[in-house]
């Protein structure tokens, strides 16, 4: 009997894999060509206008992006090559085909034959994993008319098991066939299972021992975006949306009044590590220009300093982008600017099934790792990704972990099983897979309902509740969890115009009015073992840019050397400390000022052109819209028993109002503070009005009515002069 040689064995194989990789690229190709068809801009297509500086910023880096979405396509399918090859040996005689005597007909037919097994058996398996994945992430396929229906019953009938049913039917039929015609011994099989499975179990036990023996100080905190505090049990809600952080709290300190300055995600984390007021750390509204940056010390550079090591992660930084004046020395997000934007329109749709895993996400974290690619950004997956991460970087060191999970910002798309939980199965699909915007003009009511938001809302929240899950659970698996400084938090609220039955339906919104919708956060300590458990609630009024001088303290290291923030460490001891002010502003948003403030300033753009883009590709806000941000914003200031509010007018006055108890020293206190934080003063010529202006019995005296650009002028510091139109350091 001849032995076949080892080039006889392996060209069939090395065709094989070949004719994988070339069928890749085919439909590599074909969903380039559906999204050049599309219009997709900056991609070989002439773009005139306010988007040529976006094309020339991602021009230059797509080809080299490309050619690694393409190597993913080409291994995806040469692996299914291979596992078609293998396959298909169980339905024939195999690797001795044709048959002796053949002709040419009998070896056209036979070669034709196992040419049809091993396709059908590739698209089998391409096919069960378009399955699995239109049940676990439906919002890669959403956007398919084609396929609208048949996604539509997978998303309210199918399970994660009927797929992985499937394929263990199908392969389990390939092994009692393959089996059945090797002649191997079936006892020599189960011994072989049965070492691999005591194997696998060993190296998992040993993997998980190493974990344990790590002790060095850790610092975790994790933030939550947009959620509300009043989806926890004990602040009104029903306790469904958020389990993870409800059995958080069981072991925490949660402050029942804890505030953000500002309720946007760049500037409040910018408060956020500084400690200091956004109009101290001049990053007042998302896309700040570096050039604007106040840069002040951090948290995070204090832990680095100290040998710490300093860890920031997110899945989302189109909006909140941490570079190294953050302190953190590693930052794991997706890439800043033009990029980012342009990802979201190259809707590699089989990228989304061939590489969401470790691999791919090393391969091509700018697609698998980044949030704002719906369907294609596995969250679960990356979250276990990154407690991994964390717990690895743990027992190498002390440890500052920070990170922003974001589930619950556009374009928001629940997974499975988030998608079934809140929103009621009847509405359309579209609704029930991802954010919509719906402009915010009052009147205009779109087809969906500010119930129906609040439901997807939910859901969000529940998928980064479970993405936290994982992370606390990884520590406790580990070990970490009980000796850790814990903080868990989110950078602001969401609102959805209770207030406003005209605005049902319309696009959530923060950072546009200061309400406690808006501008009230969660805030929870867990303090690490043996250092005391504190009361289970504290309802005295404390602010984010607490947040890093507590961190600090716990910790043993020096406070920031200037600071607007104080340590919540009496609190957590259960003592008491000097009640302290939350100072408060407006950002900027896609919703004009005037739609919740008759009367007041219009303000800036709200169009492409208030931006810019550096040559580097970095999106930024341009000069004149920033000058024009900051004349529209309200300003404030909350005690924890009334709101004192400015509002620029657009006939160039200021309309001061306060809400709640206004009525003693206590509220002049609040408004000469107020003045004193902004370093404004009665001189100044505007500031000091008797009464509120929207009382009739209010006199404006003289410079009360200044135009919106002396009124920027004097909150910036400068003199009242000709405008300027770059006022300087924002």
């Amino acid at each position: 009997m001849p032995v076949p040689s080892l080039s006889g064995t392996l060209r069939p194989l090395l065709w094989r894999l070949l004719t994988g990789a070339a069928l890749g690229l085919v439909l590599f190709g074909g969903e380039s060509w559906l999204l050049l068809g599309s219009g997709l801009v900056g991609v070989d297509i002439p773009v005139d206008g306010p988007y040529a500086a976006l094309a020339a910023a991602v021009r230059p880096v797509v080809p080299a992006l490309l050619l690694r979405v393409a190597a993913v396509y080409a291994v995806a399918g040469a692996l299914l090559a291979l596992a078609a090859l293998v396959l298909a040996r169980a339905w024939g005689p195999g690797r001795r085909e044709p048959v002796e005597g053949g002709g040419r007909g009998a070896r056209a037919w036979s070669l034709g034959r196992r040419v049809l097994t091993e396709l059908g058996e590739g698209l089998v398996l391409l096919g069960l994993l378009v399955w699995g994945h239109a049940i676990s992430r439906p919002a890669l396929f959403d956007d398919l008319p084609a396929v609208r229906p048949l996604l539509a019953w997978l998303v309210e009938h199918g399970q994660p098991w009927h797929p992985r049913a499937a394929a263990a039917a199908w392969l389990l039929l390939h092994g009692v066939l393959f089996v059945t015609r090797s002649g191997i011994p079936r006892r020599r099989l189960a011994v072989g299972a049965a070492v691999a499975g005591v194997g696998a179990l060993a190296f998992t036990g040993a993997g998980r021992l190493a974990a344990r023996e790590a002790s060095h100080p850790l610092v975790v905190v994790i933030g939550i975006d947009a959620f509300r505090p009043d989806r926890l049990k004990s602040q009104g809600g029903t306790g469904e949306v958020a389990p993870h952080v409800e059995r958080f709290l069981v072991d925490a300190t949660l402050f029942t009044r804890a505030y953000t300055s500002i309720a946007q995600t760049e500037p409040a984390w910018r408060s956020l590590l500084t400690a200091r007021w956004p109009h101290t750390t001049g990053v007042r509204y998302a896309l700040t220009a570096d050039s604007r940056m106040r840069l002040q010390p951090t948290f995070a550079q204090s832990f680095a300093q100290a040998g710490w090591r300093t860890v920031f992660a997110t899945d989302c930084s189109r909006f909140h982008f941490e570079g190294p004046a953050s302190g953190f020395a590693t930052r794991l997000q997706p890439p800043r600017g033009a990029v980012n934007f342009l990802l979201e329109k190259l809707r590699y749709r089989a990228l989304g099934v061939f590489a969401d895993h470790a691999l791919g996400a090393a391969w091509v974290p700018e697609f698998i790792d980044n949030r704002a690619l719906a369907g294609i950004h596995d969250p679960m997956g990356y979250a276990e990704r990154l407690a991994s991460r964390l717990v690895d970087e743990s027992g190498q060191g002390p440890t500052l972990f920070a990170f922003h999970a974001t589930a619950a910002h556009f374009p928001g798309d629940p997974v499975y099983p988030f998608y079934r939980r809140f929103v009621p199965a009847t509405e359309p699909l579209e609704r029930r897979l991802r954010m919509h915007f719906a402009p915010v003009t009052p009147g205009v009511k779109g087809g969906w309902s500010r119930e129906g938001a609040e439901a997807l809302y939910d859901e969000l929240l529940a998928q980064a509740d479970a993405q936290v899950g994982e992370v606390l659970d990884a520590l406790k698996r580990s070990g970490r969890y009980d000796d850790a400084l814990i903080v868990l938090m989110s950078d602001h609220g969401e609102s959805f115009h209770a207030d406003r039955p005209d605005l049902a339906g319309a696009t959530s919104v923060h950072g546009a009015r200061l309400s406690d919708e808006e501008y009230r956060v969660l805030l929870a300590v867990k303090p690490p073992k043996g250092q005391g458990r504190g009361p289970s609630e504290v309802d005295a009024l404390v602010r984010l840019v607490d947040v890093g001088p507590t961190l600090l303290d716990l910790s043993g290291l020096p406070a920031l050397p200037e600071s607007d923030g104080a340590t919540l460490a009496p609190l957590l001891r259960g003592g008491t400390r000097a009640p302290l002010p939350l100072y408060a502003e407006t950002g900027f948003t896609h919703v004009l000022p005037e739609v919740f403030d008759a009367g007041h300033w219009p303000g800036a753009p709200r169009s492409f052109d208030a931006y810019r883009i550096r040559p580097d590709g970095v999106v930024e806000m341009g000069d004149e819209a920033h000058a024009a941000i900051l004349a529209e914003k309200d300003r404030g200031a909350f005690d924890g028993r009334r709101w004192w509010r400015e509002r620029p007018r657009a006939d160039g006055s200021v309309q001061h109002t306060c809400e709640g108890d206004c009525e003693g020293p206590d509220a002049q206190a609040l408004e000469a503070w107020l003045d004193a934080v902004q370093g404004l003063t009665p001189e100044g010529g505007w500031r000091k009005v008797a009464g509120h202006v929207d009382d009739p019995r209010n006199t404006k005296p003289p410079g009360a009515l200044r135009p919106p650009q002396q009124l920027l002028r004097l909150r910036a510091g400068q003199p009242d002069g000709p405008a300027n139109p770059q006022p300087r350091g924002g």
